[in-house]
């Protein structure tokens, strides 16, 4: 009968212990990366539903102040009641001009007409 070897068995059961620390090794990197990327994909997740919530509440208040706005037609009847105005100020503007002119004349004739 052969005799066994205690020392070469010795060596080969460290060996097999040395890579199954590695294999062990490897898979606990390998783990901890991919919790890593998963942690990583989670809070970019949380981070853009609060911003799409964000955004998603501005666009509504934006709406909302939209509705209040005037309309394209509220602003053409707007446009002709300001054009409306300002021919009324152009006519009283004419009116003046000649009712100054009037009393200018009115007086002219009062101060040279004084002494007679």
């Amino acid at each position: 009968m052969e005799t066994l070897d205690y020392k070469a068995l010795g060596f080969w059961l460290q060996a097999i212990q040395a890579l199954i620390t590695g294999a062990v090794f490897l898979y606990v990197w390998l783990t901890n990366r991919q919790k890593a990327n998963t942690s990583a994909i989670k809070e970019l997740r949380e981070e853009l539903t609060r911003s799409i919530n964000d955004m998603d509440d501005r666009v509504i208040r934006v709406e909302k102040d939209i509705e209040h706005l005037p309309t394209h037609s509220d602003m053409a009847g707007l446009h002709a009641r300001v054009n409306d105005a300002n021919d009324s100020i152009k006519s009283m503007s004419g009116e003046l001009k000649q009712m100054n002119h009037t009393l200018q004349l009115i007086n002219d004739h009062l101060l040279n007409n004084r002494g007679h």
